[in-house]
């Protein structure tokens, strides 16, 4: 029994398979569509302010020409500094976007690294825990077939101790 969960521990299949399950659960904690429709729709609202301002800037035209036929410059320069508003604020508003992306791609992988090196932590140490008991039980298994291997190995050690010594 001990030997074929060592089998299956140490397959690569069984190692794949361990690692989708914790991305599954990584992206399962994560929402990203949620975060990535939440970022597009402020977007989507930031583009519709900037051409709701645009709109406005042009109504704002309309009126002063109708009211002061002197204002058409005045009018020109509101229409282009609100026009390089709305250009500003939607690049800026990409930039903020792509920089959210890339926080959130960071963060995906950070968590994802450490949940990898939390079960590769875990797999070793199972790993270890269970060659440990096989060497115990394999050297009780010996140790029963022959007795005398246990005199052997107080010899041994005995012999060891007193090399040490000298």
């Amino acid at each position: 029994m001990a030997e074929f969960w060592n089998l299956i521990v140490q397959s690569n299949t069984f190692n794949f398979a361990i690692l989708v399950i914790i991305i599954a659960v990584v992206f399962a904690k994560i929402d990203l569509p949620g975060i990535i429709e939440k970022i597009k729709n402020d977007v989507a609202r930031a583009i519709e302010n900037a051409k709701q301002e645009k709109e406005n800037a042009e109504k704002d035209l309309k009126t002063a020409q109708k009211t002061a036929a002197n204002t058409d410059n005045e009018v020109a320069e509101q229409l282009k500094t609100a026009k390089n508003n709305a250009q500003n604020l939607s690049q800026g508003i990409m930039k903020n976007t792509e920089l959210q992306i890339e926080n959130i791609k960071s963060n995906i992988l950070k968590v994802i690294n450490a949940e990898e090196k939390s079960l590769s932590a875990k797999l070793t140490q199972d790993t270890v825990n269970n060659s440990i008991e096989l060497a115990k039980q394999n050297i009780i298994n010996k140790l029963n077939e022959n007795p005398d291997l246990h005199n052997k190995f107080i010899d041994d050690s005995i012999n060891e101790i007193d090399r040490v010594q000298l």
